[in-house]
């Protein structure tokens, strides 16, 4: 017979149980694969959104923390009031230069104030205050003469010294006259166009070329001895150093007299000037007296210049330097 075996013929009935079967297990299988790309999607979503908010943070933290490095303003330390503290005051008097004894004739007069110097350190014009209440001019002695020079902090310095009053000679000339005579012989000197150090080198050279040195002079009153040495063109120191004073007044140059002081080596007097060139502020020794032993011109010289002067005379220039303002180096 021609029907197939039960084991080899298809069987329609089985064949359509298998498909109906497998069927849901494929539609099972594929559910959960895409459960599972559903759950991987949502897993790897999730952690992108985790590391999405850790950058996130890391960001914010990073601006924050760089907010927080701001410097912190700090105020300036306090600056305290200084503390006013007194300068300590001025307590150093002014000294008094160029004071002497001065000597005079019966009818004379005296320009107390005439060859003195006043200076200080801080005040540039201190007082000076003269006490001549004693003096009397019109009696022949001896009197006190005080100078006293105060400073605008109250220091004071007192100087005393006398003034010595003599009956006039026979040959006392009246200091008018005298002036007048001083005036044409620096007419005579002097022109206007010189600078006053070439007026006061014409003045050394006249008195050095026309005056001669005597012995025996009065040194009452450099007013009168002026005159002779204008008048006779003889003198001792004094008649050279009064000639000399007058010609620096009438000319308007500050000056001052000096004197040497007597010593173990000198046993009388010398008398020179010191004249200034710029209204007093520098000053220069000046001796129109003659050197015969060892000649030298003396003319606007310093201290240094009279130092050497004394290695070759011992103390010929002996003077109170303290007494007397320095001059240059040179």
């Amino acid at each position: 017979m021609n029907d197939p075996r039960p084991g080899q013929s298809p069987n329609p009935n089985r064949t359509a149980r298998t498909q109906s079967q497998t069927t849901p297990v494929r539609r099972r299988r594929s559910r959960r694969r895409r459960n599972r790309s559903v759950s991987i999607f949502l897993l790897i979503h999730q952690v992108l959104l985790i590391l999405a908010g850790i950058g996130i943070g890391y960001l914010l933290g990073v601006h924050a923390g760089k907010a927080d490095e701001k410097p912190v303003e700090t105020q300036p330390p306090a600056v305290s009031d200084p503390v006013e503290t007194e300068e300590p005051g001025d307590t150093t008097a002014p000294q008094i230069m160029g004071v002497n004894e001065l000597s005079m004739f019966l009818g004379g007069t005296i320009a107390y104030r005439s060859g003195i110097l006043v200076v200080d350190d801080t005040d540039p014009a201190p007082q000076l205050h003269v006490d001549s209440f004693q003096v009397n001019l019109s009696a022949p002695g001896t009197y006190p003469l005080t100078y006293t020079a105060t400073d605008s902090a109250g220091n004071s310095t007192t100087v005393e010294t006398t003034v010595t009053v003599r009956e006039a000679p026979e040959t006392y000339v009246d200091e008018a006259v005298i002036r007048e005579t001083a005036d044409q012989l620096l007419a005579e000197i002097v022109t206007d166009d010189m600078t006053k150090e070439q007026q006061v080198n014409a003045i050394y050279d006249y008195i050095e070329s026309h005056c001669y040195y005597i012995a025996d002079f009065d040194k009452t009153d450099y007013m009168q001895a002026a005159y002779l040495m204008m008048t006779e063109n003889r003198g001792d120191c004094f008649g050279f150093y009064a000639i000399s004073r007058l010609l620096f007044d009438r000319l308007g140059l500050e000056n001052l007299s000096v004197t040497r002081m007597k010593n173990e080596v000198r046993t009388t007097s010398h008398y020179w000037n010191m004249v200034s060139l710029d209204g007093g502020e520098t000053w220069y020794h000046f001796d129109s007296t003659p050197h015969l032993t060892y000649p030298t011109r003396t003319c606007l010289v310093t201290d240094a210049d009279l130092e050497a002067f004394n290695e070759l005379m011992p103390n010929y220039y002996y003077f109170d330097h303290s007494s007397f303002p320095s001059t240059p180096d040179a």
